[in-house]
């Protein structure tokens, strides 16, 4: 009789994947990251300058939020580590389950009701804490597939490389469609202000939302569960348990400072380009020439990342990312005012995103493995939903000092022209500040010993294998 370990060979690597695999996880990570996008792009926005609360309460949304993710990913994490569907899988099913209900809440999330401007807040904080839970059970499968379809390392980066480029092409829906729709919908007056913005952001987030479920529902049709535990073990895990293997986990930790501080990098810039493109270039259609610079130069990078990836190595890959990242903002801090400054500030960003989200990517789905091989269970689910947590931490951090900044330096929605403060602060969050988020990058990167960890693992496995078959 076959082994666990034996029958886990065969599930992981013996079968090829297909076009059609690899594009259900480009068209996921497209659902999910023109929601992200969506969110970190112009939510801060919209609750300013279209639903109307004070810059500090719209930071403190996203805040609440992040406090109730500490509550609810790592519960998430384990219902979902301890539970199998009646097909046998644990993680693909969630894409199907809450797609939709994902979608209809993300249109809400979107909608400025005529309501009494006492309860605004409370209900925006209602209507998001629902969104992110929705959305952490959709964001299950994507962390949790990539070691479930495959054990291969090569299938692996190869998930990733199509994982990130639908995340490039969920941020040029995101950006470089839902805003001009907004723009188009809203009406622009003379000033380069929006009209009617409530229409706009409907019509913008409505399409958005077509493209979360039709994406979602694409990946759940073309990919398969494959890789089986090493052990066929139905005690339960409890949270705390899978929470001690995480932070027992070394790798773990670093991937996910590494995955932090990425995020927070990429916020800063992502959620104060909308205030820039307006008030310190008085242009807001430049948002669109600022971020299809860091678009174009992301998807031309990703059909060399697998090559750059086996030249380098992982850890060189991650140090490059963080480099380029820091290198990006050099000439904007000097000249933040001057359009050519900002295009080569998105273009290199769009180089450091793509190396960045393909080396933390695989080394999460590596991570599931090597906690496996140490503590005999496998957790990819509390994995996800941990990622989950750090991606939103991210973006919710990043909003609420964001939004806390501007309120202090005396930022106006209904301002045409914003305070010198404002503008100075405004000019950081594009510049001084994700440069600084980008070296701490750098310093985790050099630590990372997730290679060796992996190399190791395999050579004891090999040991063992050799000597059972004695």
């Amino acid at each position: 009789m076959k082994s666990s370990e034996a029958i886990q060979g065969k599930n992981a690597g013996n079968y090829r994947i297909g076009l059609g695999e690899k594009l259900g996880f480009g068209s996921f990570a497209m659902s999910l990251d023109i929601a992200t996008n969506f969110i970190a792009t112009f939510f801060l926005f919209f609750l300013t300058d279209v639903f109307g609360i004070s810059p500090a309460l719209a930071g403190t949304v996203l805040l609440l939020g992040t406090i109730w993710d500490a509550v609810n990913d790592p519960l998430i994490g384990y219902y979902s580590i301890n539970r199998r569907f009646k097909n046998g899988e644990i993680a693909r099913p969630y894409a199907k389950w809450f797609a939709l209900p994902t979608a209809l809440i993300f249109i809400l999330l979107f909608t400025a009701f005529n309501i009494p401007m006492s309860i605004r807040f409370i209900y925006i904080v209602v209507i998001y804490l629902i969104y992110d839970t929705f959305s952490t059970f959709l964001r299950i499968p994507s962390g949790s597939m990539p070691t479930l379809a495959s054990g291969n390392v090569k299938d692996r980066i190869g998930f990733s490389v199509f994982s990130t480029a639908g995340s490039s092409i969920g941020v040029i829906i995101a950006t470089l469609v839902c805003w001009p729709l907004i723009n188009a919908l809203s009406g622009v007056d003379e000033m380069g202000g929006l009209i009617n913005p409530r229409t706009g952001f409907i019509g913008g987030s409505a399409l958005a939302a077509l493209v979360i479920l039709g994406g979602t529902l694409f990946f759940y049709a073309n990919t398969k569960e494959r890789v089986m535990p090493l052990k066929d073990i139905k005690d339960k895990i409890s949270t705390i348990d899978a929470l001690k293997m995480l932070i027992g986990s070394r790798e773990w930790v670093n991937n996910t400072l590494y995955m932090l501080f990425y995020n927070l990098s990429i916020i800063f810039v992502t959620a104060s380009i909308v205030y820039y493109a307006t008030y310190v270039l008085n242009d807001p259609g430049a948002v669109t020439i600022l971020l299809g610079a860091y678009i174009a130069t992301s998807l031309l990078t990703l059909p060399f990342v697998g090559i750059i990836h086996r030249k380098l190595g992982r850890k060189n890959l991650m140090i490059l990312a963080a480099g380029i990242l820091v290198l990006s903002k050099l000439y904007f801090i000097f000249d933040p005012a001057n359009m050519v400054a900002v295009v080569i500030n998105g273009a290199l960003m769009g180089i450091g995103v793509a190396f960045s989200i393909v080396a933390f990517s695989t080394n999460r789905a590596e991570i599931a493995d090597l906690i496996e091989w140490k503590d005999g269970r496998r957790i990819e689910n509390m994995i996800s939903a941990m990622s989950s947590f750090i991606s939103k931490l991210g973006l919710a951090l990043g909003n609420f000092i964001i939004g806390l900044i501007l309120e202090i330096t005396g930022y106006r929605g209904e301002f045409s022209v914003q305070p010198r403060e404002a503008i100075g602060a405004i000019n950081s969050f594009m510049g001084t500040i994700p440069m600084a988020l980008a070296a701490l990058m750098l310093i985790v990167a050099f630590r990372s010993k997730i290679v060796e960890a992996v190399s190791k693992m395999m050579n004891e496995k090999e040991k063992m294998n050799e000597e059972s078959a004695k």
